[in-house]
């Protein structure tokens, strides 16, 4: 019997009847897995055993591994319009209205920041590390979707995932510096710590989308060692998630 796998849903988006979203764990597979379930290629995993995880997962969508649509991800601020699966290079966020098509961004600490808009019948999916973060990635993908789709902000929801989280997120001055500094917080000795789940939930609002529009899970991928992946605390020992959102055909 295969170990089950343990997702995390978007409590808000499930309320939507033709949107799926869920978000990887390092849960899934046995104890002698090296990486855990692990989704990502090239960190020294088999990649037959990848291959079966991201089908794995993919499964639980109501998917094929073939309907996903990954990003090379380059932590910059490139946005593509999509119709259909596959791999897009030097890309961290992207949009469709395709029914089918799984949005999807790979991580092991950054944000993972999901978009749907009901009305318009729409999805984004955003990868947003400190770099891409300081580019305003989220911010330019929600204003995309509200300018050139026709999208009230007010119609506009989304879920900032599990991710490293501003108690155990430490940046050095250099990349605090980046920042405001309502989103840098300070102790009295050490590094500062960075708040990235909060600075894309500030993004969002930025752009005119309600709080209540949004969820921000309360996972911290470093710390939770049990349950998230995690680079800033395995490094080359981590494996990678997968947060995919897929729109359903409506009846």
């Amino acid at each position: 019997m295969s170990t089950p796998i343990p997702l995390i849903r978007s409590t808000l988006l499930a309320q939507f009847p033709y949107a799926r979203l869920a978000q990887s764990t390092r849960q899934g597979e046995g104890a002698d897995a090296p990486f855990g379930f692990n989704l990502g290629y090239g960190l020294g995993d088999d990649d037959t055993r990848v291959t079966g995880n991201i089908a794995r997962f993919a499964a639980r969508l109501d998917l094929d591994p073939e309907d996903l649509a990954f990003m090379k991800q380059v932590h910059g601020d490139t946005i593509r319009e999509i119709t259909q699966a596959g791999v897009y290079d030097d890309t961290d966020a992207l949009i469709t209205r395709q029914p089918g098509v799984g949005l999807t961004v790979r991580t092991a600490d950054c944000v993972p920041v999901m978009l749907y808009a009901p009305g318009e019948n729409l999805v984004a999916a955003v990868h947003a590390g400190w770099r891409g973060t300081a580019e305003h990635i989220t911010q330019k993908t929600a204003m995309r979707v509200i300018e050139e789709f026709g999208v009230e902000p007010e119609a506009l929801y989304a879920y900032v995932g599990a991710s490293a989280g501003s108690c155990c997120y430490e940046v050095g001055e250099d990349v605090a510096a980046l920042f405001p500094e309502g989103w840098v917080l300070r102790r009295d000795e050490g590094n500062p710590h960075l708040d990235l789940k909060g600075l894309n939930t500030h993004q969002l609002e930025q752009c005119g989308v309600p709080a209540a529009n949004i969820e921000v899970s309360d996972h911290c991928s470093i710390h939770e060692e049990t349950l998230l992946h995690s680079w800033r605390r395995d490094a080359q020992r981590s494996g990678r998630m997968l947060t995919t959102i897929v729109l359903q055909e409506e009846i």
